[in-house]
């Protein structure tokens, strides 16, 4: 199995306005948007249910997109990830048509399932799976998403790109 080009760059930090000003500093981002669960996060880590709440900001310039991710609640890769290195880049973000296939695809390679979770937005339904060697190194998000019906993906602004068709649900921040 092969994964195509990365989608994106996930950032874990403390206080998401705060990193969204500087990250839109750093990069000359301008707009960021909000990702809009539509059902509650059914979340697993290391095979466990986690009761959290994750708040993500996605953000584009050309071809580079970035994540902001915030986390409270139960322990999970997350607040792990925090409470080893402080704020950070967390992993890289892959599309797949089967998450089921590529998680054993990973899996028979050697690598493990760190956090698994499964929500809704706006009809389409998202399932997605944090895989590596050790929790410790590099971290690989992958994503499957159904698109919601009479959704295209011309239908976005160009800079948020495939997030729209992730999720179908997000908003535009100031």
């Amino acid at each position: 199995m092969k994964f195509n080009k990365i989608n994106h760059i996930g950032i874990v930090v403390e206080d998401i306005e705060e990193a969204k000003e500087r990250y839109s500093k750093i990069y000359g981002v301008k707009k960021w948007y909000k990702l809009v669960n539509s059902s509650p996060l059914d979340l697993y880590y290391h095979g466990e249910k986690r009761n959290c709440e994750v708040t993500l900001y996605f953000a584009g310039k050309g071809f580079t997109k970035i994540e902001l991710i915030q986390t409270r609640g139960d322990d999970n890769i997350y607040t792990e990830f925090l409470k080893r290195n402080g704020e950070g880049i967390h992993h890289i973000m892959y599309n797949v048509k089967d998450l089921k296939k590529a998680i054993e695809y990973c899996e028979s390679i050697g690598m493990k399932v760190f956090q698994n979770a499964t929500f809704k937005s706006a009809g389409a339904t998202i399932s997605y799976a944090y895989v590596g060697f050790d929790e410790k190194g590099v971290i690989f998000e992958l994503i499957e998403t159904t698109i919601p019906l009479g959704m295209k993906k011309g239908d976005l602004p160009g800079e948020i790109g495939l997030l729209g068709v992730l999720t179908g649900n997000y908003e535009k921040l100031k």
